[in-house]
């Protein structure tokens, strides 16, 4: 279940060549707007639908978690995970989130 809500959120990838490169300190720093392109292009590296809601809704709640913030102000400071790579943030092999 963790692994298909992580797949599901959407990314920015607004400023960056591999949106899921981006650290949780670089992901969090980002206005609302960059944070869905950089979610809507993680989704697309890997192929999934970035309109589909369990898609953006799993993907955001996976990074959210994992970098510690709660996803509701623009440009917050994560909690845990700073320098890791967002994209470590989703079981990107699991069949479902």
């Amino acid at each position: 279940m963790a692994a298909l809500w992580a797949l599901s959120a959407t990314t920015s990838l607004t400023g960056c060549s591999n949106a899921g490169a981006a650290t949780c300190d670089q992901y969090a720093a980002k206005s609302g707007s960059e944070r869905s392109a950089t979610e809507k292009a993680l989704l697309e590296a890997h192929d999934l639908e970035p309109k589909a809601l369990g898609n953006s809704l799993g993907v955001v709640t996976a990074i959210n978690s994992y970098c510690g913030m709660n996803g509701i102000q623009d440009k917050e400071t994560p909690k845990k995970n700073g320098g890791s790579p967002i994209e470590s943030a989703v079981n990107w092999s699991a069949n479902c989130w």
